[in-house]
């Protein structure tokens, strides 16, 4: 799915760009997640595991565009991207279509700017729109901001998985297992 660019005034006075990210993007996107992935240890993947080409990360971006059902999200500024955020169908099959499932991340450099808080609405309004009934996604235990900024937005914590994530140096991070029940639009 698309949505139109829009310029969104950040709290420090400046602005960033929020839009649809585009196959276009994949370059960019990569340097993206190469930053974000050695920033954070919350994401799923380590920094050396994310080894997508250019090609094959724009098929996944022409894919979220083109599936008018999800909806991935970049902020950019000075031509940097430095935010990302998608909904997608937890699946196609009749027992799970009413499923979303959600992904955020916001460079280090930006957090408290409200670009999340801007995210979570446009998201949570496509899956309305979308017909999802549900939202769903883990949160590393440990990522207060993160889990703070899903319950300020109506997501609760529904279980652990103990052990989610394994460190190289052998320690473990438990996820929270998070889920929002939509109204319909």
């Amino acid at each position: 799915m698309k949505m139109p660019a829009e310029t969104l005034p950040l709290k420090n006075g400046k602005t960033c760009v929020l839009r649809s990210a585009e196959p276009e993007d994949a370059e960019r996107m990569i340097a993206y997640m190469k930053i974000m992935l050695g920033e954070t240890p919350f994401l799923l993947r380590a920094p050396e595991e994310f080894d997508f080409s250019k090609e094959s990360e724009a098929e996944v971006l022409r894919k979220r565009r083109d599936d008018p059902r999800a909806l991935m999200i970049l902020a950019e500024a000075d031509g940097e991207i430095i935010a990302v955020s998608d909904v997608t169908p937890r699946g196609s099959l009749s027992r799970v279509r009413h499923r979303a499932a959600l992904g955020m991340s916001v460079r280090k450099d930006f957090w408290h700017l409200g670009i999340g808080s801007a995210m979570m609405e446009k998201l949570t309004a496509h899956a309305r729109r979308a017909g999802f009934e549900q939202i769903e996604l883990e949160a590393v235990s440990v990522n207060r901001r993160a889990i703070s900024l899903y319950i300020k937005y109506g997501f609760r914590v529904y279980g652990t998985r103990p052990h989610g994530l394994k460190y190289p140096d052998g320690r473990y991070a438990d996820e929270y297992l998070m889920v929002k029940t939509l109204n319909p639009a």
